[in-house]
């Protein structure tokens, strides 16, 4: 599959490989869209085009998702009721 970067190297444009090593180093901000769009568009094109970092793009987005889910569950009564005593003892 080509992407739009290989067909602007072919007519001479200067833009940087992108590796694995470099997706997995900025994984997060390519995930959290905190880098320049340059950037962004490198590495989610080789994301997008790598099977091994396509596979460690979707298990860290499955992974922020259980943990989104986990933490939207209110805690127990019991729970809640210890750290309220807990701190106005403090």
């Amino acid at each position: 599959m080509t992407n739009i970067d290989d067909v602007a190297r072919e007519l001479g444009a200067e833009i940087p490989e992108c590796t694995c090593a470099e997706v997995r180093d900025h994984l997060f901000e390519l995930l959290d869209r905190e880098l320049a769009d340059e950037d962004m568009g490198r590495l989610r094109a080789h994301a997008e085009t790598c099977p091994d970092c396509t596979e460690a793009t979707e298990a860290e987005t499955h992974m922020r998702e259980i943990i989104r889910r986990s933490c939207s569950e209110p805690a127990p009564d019991s729970l809640r009721a210890k750290v309220v005593t807990d701190l106005t003892r403090h």
